[in-house]
C-alpha cells in the first residue's frame, strides 16, 4: 500500500463532502465511476452512474435541506487498482429551523478510473440519530 493512494482517497472523502454540501452534482459524481453506485441513507435510493448521480444531488438538498457532511476515522486497504474504505460519517442538516445529526459508516469500493480514485460503490450505514437540536 503506497501512502500517496491513502491521500488521494482520504482527498476524493472531502472532495465528496464539500460538493454534496455545496450543491455541486457535477463534482459530486465524478466522486464516483462512470458505473458507479450509491446506496444512499433516503429510502429506495441507489443512484448508479454519473447522470442518476448528478440527479440524485437536487434529492438530497430537497430531503435534507443544508448539509454539512464530516468523514473520520479511515480504514483504507489497497489492493493494485481497488481499494475498501470504512470511515465514519458525521451529517448534520438543517431543514425548516430543524437541525439534525446523524452518525453513519461508509463501506466503499474504489477503482482507479482515468487515473484517479473514484467509488465504486458506496453504501451508507446508519448508526444513530440526533434529532431537533438548537439553531
Amino acid at each position: 500500500m503506497v501512502s500517496s493512494d491513502i491521500q488521494e482517497i482520504k482527498a476524493l472523502n472531502a472532495k465528496y463532502n464539500f460538493s454534496i454540501d455545496e450543491g455541486d452534482a457535477e463534482a459530486w459524481a465524478s466522486c464516483f465511476t462512470t458505473d458507479g453506485v450509491f446506496n444512499a441513507a433516503i429510502d429506495g435510493e441507489k443512484p448508479k452512474g454519473t447522470e442518476q448521480l448528478k440527479a440524485f444531488v437536487a434529492k438530497g438538498i430537497a430531503t435534507f435541506g443544508t448539509m454539512y457532511h464530516l468523514t473520520t476515522n479511515e480504514i483504507i486497504s489497497v489492493d493494485g487498482e481497488s481499494a475498501r474504505q470504512k470511515c465514519y460519517l458525521q451529517f448534520f442538516t438543517k431543514k425548516d429551523g430543524a437541525i439534525d445529526g446523524y452518525i453513519c459508516v461508509y463501506d466503499d469500493w474504489l477503482k482507479r478510473e482515468n487515473g484517479a480514485w473514484a467509488y465504486s460503490r458506496r453504501d451508507v450505514i446508519s448508526k444513530d440519530k440526533f434529532s431537533h437540536l438548537k439553531d
